[in-house]
């Protein structure tokens, strides 16, 4: 690693393409943007860090603290002194280094020299250039001033400075627990927020996933309803009607099962590979039983006729079954829908006929 570099190496583990998925903002009518930036990275981004699943946490409009200098160019044609001997006046007079040690017969003290500058007064006392009598400090040239290294931009709302916080996932994880973690630590910060800084969820991409379980949950129950509706005008039979109520059942638990085994989580795109597999549940299973009451018309016995029925269209049910599966199977390559696909053919895998 390069020897000017300050900060330790850090290894963190993220998608390049990951989105945030929830914002929240702190805000303040007294404090400045410089103290909104502290307090969100050393006190709410580090332990937002800590939840389960989280990649990272961007501050954005963050505001970090520097000593800018500003050079009146013609003071400093004036006392002629140029840039480059600002500069080499702040790398030789702002520089922390050993100065040895003290040794005496029993003891030995290390010596230690002060000299970071800390604050304006000392930044504006450095010498830029000293010849005879002659000695131009930095408050001849100009001034230094602590604010923000970057002016460029900003984040505001209501005329108000404001600091954003976003929570990036790590890839693979599932958006609801990490929701859930943060919501019970947003209740701790509201508990020991200062009374001049208020904080707000400005986004949660999650809301929509969780939208999403509760459609899925109410379409299955439609579905449910209408199958077995639609069933009863066709055979008259309240009986065969309900079967689809043991067949549903246990395809999506048999599914749920085997997405736990292979540790797949509930996104939006496996409940949609749940509706289209419960769909072909209900598909099959009328087949089946359309074929099996035919034969009990015919005067067969309900178990010959189930027997009979089912070995009849054993073999057709099976390669539909697998036909589709294979329609779905080349999405398994696309790293993103992996998980979808993998979901689906699960639930194919697991009809009950």
């Amino acid at each position: 690693m390069p020897q000017d570099i300050d900060a330790p190496p850090v290894v963190s583990k993220a998608d390049a393409d990951s989105d945030a998925i929830i914002t929240m903002t702190v805000q303040s009518d007294s404090k400045n943007a410089l103290e909104l930036s502290d307090y969100a990275e050393n006190v709410i981004a580090e332990r937002l860090q800590t939840i389960p699943g989280v990649s990272s946490v961007q501050i954005w409009g963050q505001k970090r603290y520097s000593m800018r200098i500003w050079i009146d160019p013609i003071k400093l044609s004036s006392y002629g002194v140029t840039v480059s001997d600002v500069r080499t006046a702040l790398d030789k007079q702002n520089v922390e280094l050993p100065s040895g040690k003290l040794t005496g017969a029993n003891t030995e003290l290390t010596v230690k020299t002060m000299g970071n500058l800390s604050d304006e007064k000392e930044f504006n006392n450095i010498v830029i250039l000293a010849e005879g009598d002659k000695i131009v400090r930095l408050s001849d040239i100009g001034r230094a001033e602590l604010g923000p290294e970057n002016l460029e931009t900003r984040l505001v709302a209501e005329g108000k400075p404001m600091v954003g916080l976003a929570i990036i996932p790590q890839p693979g994880t599932n958006y609801l627990d990490i929701a859930d973690q943060f919501y019970k630590q947003f209740e701790t910060f509201q508990k020991d927020l200062p009374a001049d800084i208020k904080l707000n969820v400005a986004l949660d991409n999650t809301l929509f996933i969780k939208k999403s379980v509760v459609e899925v949950a109410e379409t299955l129950l439609i579905s449910i309803i209408l199958v077995i509706l639609i069933i009863f005008l066709f055979f008259r039979d309240w009986s065969i009607a309900f079967r689809p109520l043991i067949d549903i059942p246990v395809s999506l638990i048999a599914t749920f099962f085997i997405m736990y085994l292979c540790g797949f989580s509930v996104n939006v795109l496996t409940l949609l590979a749940i509706v289209l597999a419960t769909g072909l549940v209900v598909d099959d299973g009328i087949v089946v039983t359309e074929n099996i009451f035919k034969k009990v018309e015919e005067g067969m016995s309900p178990i010959e006729a189930a027997i009979k029925g089912s070995n009849e269209i054993f073999f057709a049910v099976i390669s539909i079954s697998i036909t589709l599966a294979a329609v779905f199977l080349p999405i398994i390559f696309w790293k993103d829908l992996s998980e979808g696909c993998l979901g689906n053919l699960a639930s194919l895998l697991a009809l009950p006929y």
